[in-house]
Parts: structure tokens; sequence; C-alpha cells
């Protein structure tokens, strides 16, 4: 997906500083979020989707918030404050997941569909009708200094 493609479906992107990487067609925004480069995250579990063991094949919040939370992230963030450690966005409506991305080392990423890693973005700005609205965040706790 073209620069231009990209700022076409993402409206809010186009203009900013943005970087892309190379297509890669290894993994997708969940499997992104959560550091898997070589999966690709979805239920059900078969040929070419992974999914986890023991967790209920449906693209809900809920279901997905549970998996999230197992990686540890576990602390529930505002959307509309910028996150202090890694975190996940979750994208969605109607309880339903949609979309994802990451904050760590003080920069949002998030994977474009089958195509692009998009780095150095504001999470809000992939709010669209294909990825619904930043639903949820989730944090991993700080990590607290040693005396």
């Amino acid at each position: 997906m073209p620069r231009d493609e990209v700022d076409r479906v993402f409206p809010k992107l186009k203009g900013k500083d943005i970087e892309l990487s190379p297509e890669d067609f290894n993994n997708n925004c969940l499997a992104f979020a959560l550091g898997d480069k070589n999966n690709w995250w979805e239920p059900p579990a078969q040929y070419g989707f992974y999914w986890p063991p023991g967790f209920s094949e449906d693209t809900t919040i809920e279901t997905v918030e549970e998996i999230i939370r197992l990686h540890g992230f576990t602390i529930e963030t505002d959307p509309t404050v910028t996150p202090k450690t890694d975190s996940i966005a979750i994208y969605g409506e109607h309880g339903q997941w949609k979309h994802f991305a990451r904050f760590a080392d003080g920069i949002w990423s998030s994977k474009l569909g089958e195509s692009h890693d998009v780095e150095r973005i504001d999470h809000l700005d992939l709010e669209i009708a294909d990825y619904g609205k930043c639903v949820k965040i989730l944090s991993r706790p700080t990590k607290k200094k040693k005396k």
C-alpha cells in the first residue's frame, strides 16, 4: 500500500511524519501488538491462523482482553492520555474487536491490515469505519525502581 493510499484510507495520517515498514504478510494487527512477527492471530484456530488454546473462538472485546491481560497488560488506561508504559489499544464496535495498536518506547505503532507496519502515529488517527473507535487501552504495570 503506497503512502498516498495510506493517506486515503487513514485521512488523519495525511501529511504527518509517519514511518511505514516494507509490506509484511506474516502477521496481523493483534499479533503485531503482542510482538508476534510470525503468526496471524484470528479465530478460529485453523491452517494459517493462530488462536491461543483455551479461549473462546470469537471476536468479542471481552475474549481478546483476556488474552492481552495474559500477556501482562493488566492496567486499564484512559484512551485520551499518553501511556507511561507498554500498552495495547483495542479498537472495535458493538462489543467486537476490529483492530489493535501498540505503544512501546514512547511511540504508537500498528499493523495496517495485511500490509505495512506504521510507526510514530497518534493511536486515535486510526479510528476509521473499518477499525471502529479506540474502546480500551491496556498497559503493563510500571516497574518499581530498586532502592
